[in-house]
């Protein structure tokens, strides 16, 4: 009897031990498949700090569109929206630049017809023209005509009007990561970069009003912003100083309320601290924007005034 009882428990441990076995090598086999999967949605997950599980495709276009309705709520919710902006620490800057490259290519495009029916029907010609030498007034006549190249009418003021703005994004961004960091600031490049885009919204605004103004009235604003406080043919300083102007007006002083606001919610520092710096870096940016008019009354009738050039 006991060594019946022995060789029964001798078998059930042998047939626990097969089945042990068989579980591990069966545990073994599927983890390999699913710690694969694991490592890549945990991969996807962990991008740009998030642990948190990779949302679903239509969540993701959710959220997507629900940034394309800040552009809106910036202009009755600024506080709030910045707040939300300020708040993401991905890159969400290629919606309000979008936003502005789609409005400048608008204005552009109304613009271009607009201005060759001027240069056409001679409205552009200057009032002293008939006081000029005929080796001037050929020379000047053949430049016009040169203006209505399709090069001119619309390569340049595409490339312009969109390349200003992106300089323009791409400098006060550095600056103002540099001036808050100076100042004590520990915020990452990433989250100042998406402040700086999103307050840059109201130049879409600018663009959209240029495209009203053209359509409905045939003409161009040649004295932009402030510049009309300083005369057309200025030159020198003075021409510095009417590009610098030309770039204030109601939709850049909306910039710079947008910006530090942003600033204020990105920046960590006291208000103080984070106004100082902010003004520091939009005086700099200023002072950048006033030097194409320079160099334009340097090489004569240039034009800075063209649709979309603030740089």
């Amino acid at each position: 009897m006991e060594e019946d009882k022995i060789k029964s428990e001798t078998l059930a441990s042998e047939q626990d031990g097969e089945k042990t076995k068989e579980n591990e090598q069966g545990r073994s086999k599927k983890p390999f498949f699913e710690s694969i999967l694991s490592f890549f949605k945990k991969g996807k997950a962990q991008q740009n700090g998030n642990s948190e599980a990779v949302p679903a495709p239509h969540k993701l276009k959710k959220v997507k569109n629900a940034r394309v309705g800040w552009i809106f709520q910036m202009f009755y919710k600024h506080r709030a929206t910045m707040k939300k902006v300020a708040a993401e620490k991905e890159t969400i800057r290629t919606i309000p630049l979008v936003f502005i490259t789609i409005l400048v290519i608008m204005a552009v495009l109304i613009s271009a017809p607009v201005k060759k029916m001027q240069i056409e029907q001679g409205a552009t010609i200057p009032e002293n023209f008939q006081y000029w030498s005929e080796s001037q007034q050929s020379q000047y006549l053949e430049s016009q005509q040169n203006q209505t190249n399709p090069i001119f009418l619309y390569g340049f003021p595409f490339l312009g009007g969109i390349a200003g703005y992106l300089i323009v994004f791409m400098l006060m961004s550095n600056i103002l990561y540099l001036t808050l960091t100076l100042s004590g600031s520990r915020s990452p490049k990433t989250r100042i970069g998406n402040v700086v885009a999103w307050a840059m919204v109201p130049f879409g605004l600018r663009e959209f009003v240029r495209f009203l103004n053209v359509g409905i009235n045939k003409s161009f604003n040649e004295n932009p912003g402030l510049s009309q406080l300083i005369d057309a043919g200025a030159s020198g300083f003075m021409a510095y100083l009417r590009g610098v102007l030309g770039n204030i007006d109601a939709w850049y002083l909306l910039f710079v309320a947008f910006l530090m606001i942003g600033s204020l919610e990105v920046s960590g520092l006291t208000k103080k601290k984070t106004i100082i710096a902010t003004l520091i870096a939009i005086i700099v940016i200023l002072l950048l924007q006033g030097l194409p008019s320079l160099v334009s009354s340097m090489f004569g009738d240039l034009s800075t005034g063209g649709v979309g050039i603030y740089f």
